[in-house]
């Protein structure tokens, strides 16, 4: 009677535990690696239409690189994260495009760049592409396991870049050469700098010239 007595009760606690805690979820990874940033949640929950996202992967071809394999699971866990914060606008799913198919063929359309490895055949694929309402596409041709650390950034500039297709613009007030120009010094083009080419990619970038006497009305943030 008293194991009955107990298995009901197990059987009960189960329940009420499903019931209360459903999609209750819990990040005990050492580096919280399933915990998205703040700017990251901020970014999917603004997004204003559908957007699609393809997860290329050779699944097939990798049976046998387990270091390739356990990325791709990575990849595809934060991909469903990012989904589930969307509320509904991100829609995310994977194309094992295997050779001589038509889901190889859609990764070739996008531009997405294969890895021809020694231990397998065939050609692999480790790439994102995504498409938005009005026909904008954003590719990553290639995710590097060695830059694991970045990945929740390109991710996320991607979605970003969907969602918001008209760049908000920038304006730059600076008196250092931080743009790419003609440098008088060297007599050569002088390279931008590493923020002004990552500002470049999110907003519309503009110069606004120490001498102006006014700032034009599109600029909506003036960065000094």
């Amino acid at each position: 009677i008293g194991l009955v007595v107990l298995a009901i009760g197990f059987i009960v606690a189960v329940a009420a535990v499903n019931v209360v805690f459903k999609g209750l979820r819990l990040d005990l990874t050492e580096n919280r690696l399933y915990t998205l940033s703040e700017g990251t949640r901020n970014v999917l929950a603004d997004i204003p239409e559908p957007v699609n996202v393809y997860f290329f992967w050779s699944d097939r071809a990798t049976t046998s690189i387990p270091y390739l394999r356990s990325y791709a699971a990575r990849v595809r866990e934060m991909l469903e994260e990012f989904a589930s914060r969307s509320n509904g606008k991100l829609r995310f799913s994977v194309v094992d495009p295997q050779p001589f198919s038509e889901d190889e063929d859609r990764a070739a359309q996008f531009g997405l760049q294969p890895a021809n490895l020694p231990t397998t055949p065939e050609p692999v694929y480790l790439g994102i592409a995504g498409t938005n309402s009005v026909g904008d596409q954003q590719v990553i041709p290639f995710l590097d396991p060695g830059k694991e650390q970045f990945l929740e950034y390109d991710l996320a500039k991607l979605v970003y870049a969907l969602a918001k297709p008209k760049k908000p613009v920038i304006g730059l007030l600076s008196g250092l050469p931080v743009m790419a120009g003609f440098d008088p010094m060297t007599q050569q083009m002088r390279e931008p700098w590493a923020i002004a080419e990552q500002l470049q990619q999110l907003f519309d970038l503009r110069v606004v010239g120490e001498d102006q006497a006014s700032i034009d009305d599109e600029v909506q943030v003036l960065l000094v």
